[in-house]
């Protein structure tokens, strides 16, 4: 089967040319099990059992167009996916505007997981909590080899060129649709980049800081309504950081280090401040969530420079402290940092679900604080065969059919 490109609008959408009957080809929203014959089994077995018998397929040719458009858009997002392979009209529903009006009504998915191994941007990863299963999409449609995933949002990646002076593009990987933002009003290389989707009008912000090759470089906020570029008041206050950020209420925030901190950034007012929020003792790989309303941390605690348990702490906004709300069990601890690497982890959180990975370990594990438990599911497939797992690069992930580049 063979693809195409079209442009239009500045905006780009790779689009399939032909689709048969039960051929298992590379549908406009390429989510593949990464076990396709063991994965799609487990995951149709898991829909049987969810949601009841399976239709006699005789009948969808007795549905009229809009009864099957709202089915579809009922649909979980992998589930949809393998509805795109079935005919050219299910293929392209997604960019038909009557489908998009229904589909917004719809309660939004549960929010997954989302990786990438650094060195081999072509395809991600991402975790499926409802069926606790791994897919891989493709990015065959996207320039990946010239970008760096850089932030996501609302069902939204955003990239980041190589080149000494990049510019940055966002991509929806269910729509394979992308585009290149215009240039920075500053040329930079940003150290700092955060994205925010509106709820409601599906439009998005990007806030980018910093520069590797020059200090005290102002920061500027992309906005995609007016599809521009505009310098916020302030500088970043700390310049010693790291990439693990977090949003909540309002505010992006990144971890600091030499020592740990934390940093906010006010996307309404375009203004930095610094956490006043004393870190815990001994901290070590320290890791921001955003639960609903609560900023979060995950790190681990160590002794003699070997982390010795993972705890999870809620910044109290009264009193301004670190409050400890979970912590992982130590034979659960023991196991997860086995054979990692100076007892490092990866952490990707979203809402009520926090995923740990670890170098080497073959499982990765979930935290539900809304069932306040810890339980094992299946280790992200990128770190198989990697030399080292910090290479991967992890954000929460919310996909949408309706958020337009």
């Amino acid at each position: 089967m063979s693809s195409s490109s079209t442009e239009e609008g500045g905006s780009h959408a790779g689009t399939s040319d032909t689709l048969s009957d039960g051929e298992v080809g590379e549908p406009s929203s390429s989510i593949i099990p990464f076990d396709s014959s063991a994965a799609v089994a487990g995951a149709s077995a898991a829909e049987r059992n969810k949601y009841g018998t399976m239709m006699d397929k005789n009948l969808w040719g007795s549905l009229p167009e809009d009864l099957q458009d709202r089915i579809l858009a009922w649909l979980p997002f992998p589930a949809f996916a393998r509805a795109c392979t079935v005919c050219r009209r299910w293929n392209s529903v997604m960019y038909s505007q009557s489908f998009l009006e229904m589909y917004r009504q719809i309660p939004p998915p549960l929010p997954c997981f989302l990786m990438f191994e650094a060195k081999d941007r072509s395809m991600c990863a991402v975790f499926n909590p409802t069926y606790e299963l791994w897919h891989r999409i493709p990015f065959t449609f996207f320039h990946y080899e010239t970008k760096f995933p850089c932030a996501a949002a609302g069902g939204l990646l955003c990239f980041c060129g190589v080149s000494a002076y990049p510019t940055l593009s966002v991509c929806n990987p269910l729509t394979r649709c992308w585009r290149e933002l215009p240039p920075m009003l500053h040329k930079r290389f940003p150290n700092l980049v955060g994205m925010v989707v509106d709820p409601i009008t599906r439009g998005y912000k990007i806030v980018v800081a910093g520069d590797y090759y020059e200090d005290n470089v102002r920061t500027e906020v992309y906005d995609s309504i007016t599809n521009s570029w505009r310098l916020t008041g302030n500088h970043l206050p700390i310049a010693n950081y790291t990439l693990r950020n977090a949003f909540c209420n309002g505010y992006h925030f990144w971890v600091t280090r030499d020592p740990y901190g934390v940093i906010a950034f006010n996307m309404e007012h375009g203004v930095w401040s610094v956490v006043r929020a004393p870190m815990p003792s001994f901290l070590s790989s320290p890791h921001l969530v955003g639960c609903h309303t609560r900023l979060l941390m995950v790190g681990g605690l160590k002794k003699h420079t070997i982390p010795k348990n993972i705890r999870i702490w809620e910044l109290e906004q009264n009193s301004m402290n670190w409050a400890e709300v979970a912590r992982m069990p130590h034979t659960l601890c023991k196991r997860f940092l086995r054979d990692s690497r100076n007892g490092d982890f990866m952490c990707v959180g979203f809402n009520d679900l926090i995923c740990l990975t670890s170098y080497k370990c073959p499982h990765a594990l979930m935290y539900d604080f809304s069932k306040r438990s810890w339980r094992w599911v299946a280790s992200c497939p990128l770190l198989t065969d990697i030399e080292d797992y910090r290479s991967t690069i992890g954000f929460p992930f919310s996909p949408r059919l309706d958020t337009t580049v």
